[in-house]
């Protein structure tokens, strides 16, 4: 069969898009990394493990100095809520709540492990939003948060000025399933509206003598 005039041509324009993605894929791959005892190992399997119990230790529950944490807090005459300020935040999830922060989420990110989108959302809201509002009361009541929303898939960025075999160097991006960061943001939301007025409180505390001290609410 005989090849067609320009066809050669056209094959070759496809292929260098192809290649660049191929070469941009190797380079952004990890070929090696530094084990726990100071070895540069090539394995895959080696790599994979010494990068998960990397950030298994790095995101691991450190709330062990808690004690210390109140001592510290106590040590200071700070301004505390009322009863009504204590209801209001922790009021009940409403459907409003759940709809608006549905409607603001960004379209054009990458999901989380369980792979719905912004878009996904945005799309079902009318169905999804009476579920994921059972879904929050429900965690409020219960006081345990599911378990997806402690997974996030984690992307190591490879950069080029840096020692590819430590996997320190690497920056990593964490990205968490949107219902997670539907009830996070609802909660920022509520703790921030609350403690507007402790922040100026605080400030004004501080200038009149906590100087060894660095309190500030912020978003």
């Amino acid at each position: 069969m005989k090849r067609k005039p320009g066809s050669l041509k056209r094959s070759k324009k496809i292929d260098k898009p192809l290649a660049r993605l191929l070469k941009k894929k190797r380079e952004d791959s990890i070929s090696k990394i530094r084990n726990e005892k100071g070895e540069v190992t090539m394995d895959i399997r080696e790599i994979q493990r010494s990068i998960r119990d990397y950030y298994m230790q790095l995101y691991a529950n450190k709330t062990e100095n808690l004690e210390e944490m109140d001592k510290f807090l106590e040590r200071y005459n700070l301004p505390r809520l009322n009863q009504d300020e204590i209801e209001k935040m922790n009021g009940p999830v409403t459907r409003s709540e759940v709809e608006t922060l549905i409607t603001k989420l960004p379209t054009n990110k990458s999901p989380g492990p369980d792979g719905f989108t912004g878009e996904f959302y945005q799309t079902f809201r009318e169905e999804l939003t009476p579920i994921l509002l059972k879904l929050f009361q429900k965690t409020a009541e219960e006081g345990i948060l599911p378990n997806s929303f402690y997974e996030a898939t984690i992307t190591l960025v490879p950069k080029p000025d840096k020692d590819s075999t430590k996997k320190e160097k690497y920056p990593s991006i964490s990205l968490m399933n949107i219902d997670g960061k539907i009830l996070n943001k609802i909660l920022v939301n509520s703790i921030q509206n609350t403690l507007k007025g402790l922040y100026i409180m605080i400030k004004w505390d501080l200038s009149q003598g906590y100087k060894d001290s660095f309190f500030n609410i912020h978003k």
